[in-house]
């Protein structure tokens, strides 16, 4: 989840593929948002939008308003649909219909994407691009993000757990998105969010039995974060962020009392890849030898060292080297920075533990915690010790 490179490390989204389908509207909770802004297609350089759907589009422009089957827009500020072709330059264009809507992303080269989306998404030009915000009723965002986020297979309560960390980082954004067209995005920055595609009953269902429920610290929405395999440790937030953590989110044991770490059962929770030398150099340069400098107290890398194949070395921060692999190498050969690295003859092994940046919650931690008896309070607890669950009596 939130920071970066971390939702991209859960190898979890798209669990599920169903009819586009909504999650019920909760009853607005006093003190939350009623809805959260999504930048759709986010990073992805969309220049064009294609919206349809079963039922007529309500477009509004200003104060002007006017009915159409579907409507393209694109990069330059051209509006197109049916008996029309306007330019808006760079006002905002609201779409609202009474159906879900079917919207296709289009860059300057390709398709990007299609999905399904309640109304209403604003398109506004920005600079080269298109900006496309849906306005999702909160309880909607957070079953949503259920689908791309955590398997409909696991426990209950670990869904429950999911849906109240979802729905915290979701209201955090909103009270910090001062100045901004949108609070969230949809993209692994943030949370994954594809609009309808993907939910089904299990996560309508946890939706429903935590609707409103918030993680609290100082009074305040927490600050929170999750990932998907701990590796038996979970990560102090600094690690993450470079500012000093608060006190729910200082890394902490995840372990039976066995010892046992909840997260065992994760495919990712020991791994082990041989890199290439040649493969490694293209994250880091010129290349000798690769060392862990030093590490954090829970054992994840803090700075690597290069040794380069003229002279000299640089050291490296530990995040941004497992940021780069993802990006050049895929996001499974260095799944986390709880590694050793060692010269072989077929290049560097990497031996570790984990899959994505620690921080918070560990999913799988929370799938084995559910599995052991604990309610998705409880889950919650653990993980952010000292906050408040807020409206803990909905059910």
């Amino acid at each position: 989840m939130a920071g970066g490179i971390a939702l991209t490390a859960l190898g979890v989204s798209r669990w599920a593929r169903a009819e586009a389908k909504s999650v019920p509207s909760a009853a607005p909770t006093p003190g939350l948002p009623q809805s959260i802004r999504v930048h759709l297609f986010s990073g992805l350089g969309v220049t064009r939008v294609e919206i349809s759907g079963s039922a007529p589009l309500d477009l509004s422009i200003g104060s002007a308003t006017r009915s159409l089957p579907s409507i393209a827009f694109d990069a330059t500020g051209a509006l197109t649909g049916e008996l029309t072709k306007l330019s808006v330059g760079d006002a905002p264009v609201t779409v609202r219909s009474t159906a879900p809507l079917t919207v296709n992303a289009f860059s300057a080269t390709a398709s990007l994407a299609l999905h399904h989306y309640d109304s209403p998404i604003v398109l506004q030009r920005s600079g080269a691009a298109v900006l496309a915000v849906n306005s999702v009723d909160l309880e909607s965002y957070v079953g949503a993000t259920l689908a791309s986020e955590i398997s409909p297979s696991w426990p209950q309560e670990c869904l429950k757990a999911q849906a109240i960390v979802a729905r915290t980082y979701a209201v955090h954004a909103a009270v910090h998105s001062a100045g901004r067209p949108y609070d969230v995005t949809d993209d692994t920055s943030n949370q994954v969010f594809a609009g309808l595609d993907g939910i089904v009953p299990v996560f309508t269902a946890a939706t429903t039995a935590t609707a409103g429920m918030t993680l609290q610290a100082a009074g305040q929405p927490a600050d929170v974060f999750y990932s998907a395999t701990c590796g038996g440790h979970t990560a102090d937030s600094q690690e993450l962020t470079g500012r000093q953590s608060p006190p729910y989110l200082q890394g902490i044991p995840d372990s039976e009392n066995g010892g046992k770490p909840y997260c065992t059962p994760s495919p990712f929770f020991a791994w082990e890849n041989t890199v290439k030398a040649i493969d490694l150099a293209r994250v880091v340069g010129d290349l000798a030898d690769i060392q862990v400098k030093d590490r954090w107290n829970d054992g994840r890398a803090k700075t690597v060292r290069v040794v380069r194949t003229e002279a000299g070395s640089y050291d490296m921060d530990a995040r941004q080297f497992y940021t780069q692999c993802a990006s050049v190498l895929g996001y499974k050969v260095v799944p986390s920075t709880m590694f050793e690295v060692t010269e072989t003859v077929d290049g560097y092994l990497f031996k570790g533990h984990g899959l994505g940046h620690g921080v918070g919650m560990c999913q799988w931690g929370a799938r084995g915690r559910a599995i052991a008896g604990q309610t998705a309070a409880q889950i919650v607890e653990a993980y952010f010790p000292g906050t408040a669950l807020a409206n803990p009596t909905i059910h």
